[in-house]
């Protein structure tokens, strides 16, 4: 069986200009000859963060309910967004946390880096844990946010996982790394 290679980059340009992303198209050849055009969706980073509240009947999550274009339905969800340009993903996941949900972390841990979809897409997902999260303030939404937090039981969150809101992809592949920073996974 034949060892996959670094395609080359013969040339690229931008195809469209989406505001939120861009697309664009890359001409790239393989050594054994193989050549061929790919598009490709250009995003900034995104961060998204766990964020945990101990409390007497255990650990709860901050989660968030939305609705999302995409789907056209509402989703629950961990807080994040888009990494601003020279922003240092930690700095962004606290600054969502607190603009989307009113909560504070003491700590906040990174739990791994995702590809969105490599295929495709250029972007990088952070995941990371927000522990000792208080609540400090009001919402300070954007322009189009309209969020909803929820305080979920831990073992309920992971529970639902797939169910008709709870399908977010990104958000099961970060509750998994927070399994795994827990020691549930064998």
């Amino acid at each position: 069986m034949a060892k996959p290679s670094d395609w080359k980059e013969l040339g690229s340009g931008r195809i469209a200009d989406c505001r939120i992303f861009d697309v664009s198209s890359s001409d790239r050849a393989c050594p054994d000859g193989k050549r061929g055009t790919f598009f490709l969706v250009n995003a900034p980073d995104w961060a998204g963060v766990i964020p945990v509240v101990d409390t007497p009947e255990g650990r709860k999550f901050v989660m968030i309910r939305q609705f999302r274009h995409g789907t056209g339905r509402l989703s629950v969800e961990f807080p994040g967004g888009i990494v601003d340009q020279g922003e240092d993903p930690a700095q962004a996941v606290a600054r969502e946390l607190l603009e989307e949900t009113g909560y504070r972390a003491d700590l906040v841990v990174p739990l791994g880096l995702l590809s969105p979809n490599p295929a495709f897409m250029t972007n990088t997902f952070h995941a990371f844990i927000a522990e000792g999260c208080i609540l400090e303030r009001p919402q300070a939404l954007d322009e189009h946010e309209d969020i909803e937090v929820l305080l979920v039981p831990e073992h309920e969150a992971i529970d639902l996982v797939g169910a008709e809101d709870y399908g977010h992809a990104l958000m099961t592949a970060t509750l998994f790394l927070y399994m795994r920073y827990r020691g549930f996974c064998p």
